[in-house]
């Protein structure tokens, strides 16, 4: 198994694992599935604002200890986005959704194209770079983050290491990891993943923290049918690459996807109705939406790029650069009838707003392999005339004289 297909499967809190199936029990009545709770249950915060973990035993000093190295690693990591208006967007956005506990949690934006995120006891919340495209307003991604604040909140990764420390020691148990990985830098893909997977979380804690998160969305004006909407994305997602979720097992010990969306779902008619605000979102990370799209395309998992970018194109038909990821995904993929929905794609997204100029290189690909010179040719040079800088200039330029 590949390292992106394991990092979709085993990926953190994935939101907490990236889906999950199992048998999924219900409660004594025979009526609602346990993977949601009641509205009316107390979830009060285990932590208090400003005590970080709350605790000051041995337990809770090993791990601090841990996971702040591990946090000073991120800080110099390459793989960090220092997009000033994207963190300051995301940061406002954490800060609504922890409300007093603000201060306490600082994200970190990591290029890592899967969809994950994490919250550590710390107050670390780590976000990879491909939830961010995979979220197509505001509310789906508050969604993320409100239930991973729901896990600092009720203490889950101290929980967690009390289970495992009867095995091991906490501070063994990273060690172990990073070795696994193979890299001094945290924010290797692997080594965040085999981190991620330490601090996975059980049935009863994830449902905590789905609650959390539904309700903090409520809270601040956002749509809370947004979480399960992400869910239905997930699932969507694996059905497209032909995961089987049942081969690992991780999903052996979380709600079952299909399931918790529809527990998500009826409970979300339960709160207020809010706002998408797909539109500010669209505007907060329009500065690092080209280099996401990229490296999910170079994943090369070009049925799960063709699925991102027509939910993006669902928000705004005129989105350029969706159009371009779809077209050259259909490019790079090459099987029956995909030339053809590359060509349509493609030639539509020359059209479009926010357009790459490597999307009349690839149209101008095409139109060569399919002997269409000339009009290969116009395209080349208007790439060239779009990015006269780029890399391959030398190439095309030798293509069209050819």
């Amino acid at each position: 198994m590949n390292l992106a297909r394991r990092a979709f499967l085993a990926g953190g809190c994935a939101f907490c694992a990236l889906g999950t199936v199992a048998c999924t029990p219900v409660d004594n009545s025979g009526q609602r599935p346990t993977t949601g709770i009641d509205g009316r249950t107390d979830l009060s915060a285990r932590n208090l604002p400003g005590m970080r973990t709350g605790a000051t035993d041995d337990d809770d000093d090993g791990l601090r200890g841990s996971v702040d190295k591990i946090e000073r690693q991120i800080k110099t990591s390459r793989s960090l986005v220092r997009d000033p208006a994207v963190n300051a967007y995301l940061k406002d956005l954490v800060g609504r959704l922890a409300g007093d506990y603000a201060p306490d949690i600082r994200p970190y934006l990591l290029r890592v194209p899967d969809f994950n995120a994490g919250q550590y006891p710390n107050g670390m919340m780590q976000i990879w770079s491909g939830l961010l495209l995979r979220c197509t307003d505001e509310a789906q991604l508050a969604a993320v983050l409100g239930h991973e604040i729901g896990h600092y909140l009720r203490a889950h990764s101290r929980e967690q290491l009390r289970s495992r420390r009867q095995m091991v020691d906490a501070s063994q148990i990273l060690a172990m990891i990073f070795g696994a990985a193979g890299a001094p830098q945290a924010a290797d893909l692997t080594s965040l993943m085999l981190t991620a997977a330490f601090f996975s979380y059980g049935r009863d804690q994830e449902r905590e923290a789905d609650e959390i998160g539904i309700r903090r969305l409520a809270e601040i004006g956002l749509d809370p049918l947004a979480a399960s909407g992400n869910w239905d994305n997930i699932l969507a997602e694996i059905k497209a690459l032909g995961i089987d979720p049942s081969s690992s097992v991780v999903f052996a010990t979380h709600p079952d996807s299909a399931e918790r969306a529809s527990t998500l779902r009826a409970r979300a008619r339960e709160l207020p109705a809010g706002a998408r605000h797909a539109q500010e979102y669209a505007r907060a990370i329009a500065a690092i939406r080209p280099f996401l799209f990229d490296d999910q395309i170079r994943k090369g998992q070009h049925a799960a790029t063709i699925l991102i970018a027509g939910r993006w194109l669902e928000a705004n038909p005129n989105d350029g650069l969706a159009r371009y990821a779809k077209g050259e995904s259909y490019r790079l993929r090459a099987k029956d009838g995909d030339e053809e929905a590359a060509i349509e794609a493609l030639a539509a997204a020359l059209e479009a707003d926010g357009t790459p100029p490597t999307a009349w290189r690839s149209l101008g690909s095409i139109r060569r392999k399919r002997g269409e010179t000339a009009e290969a040719n116009t395209l080349f040079r208007e790439y060239l005339r779009r990015q006269p800088n780029a890399p391959d200039r030398d190439l095309i330029r030798r293509s069209i004289t050819s």
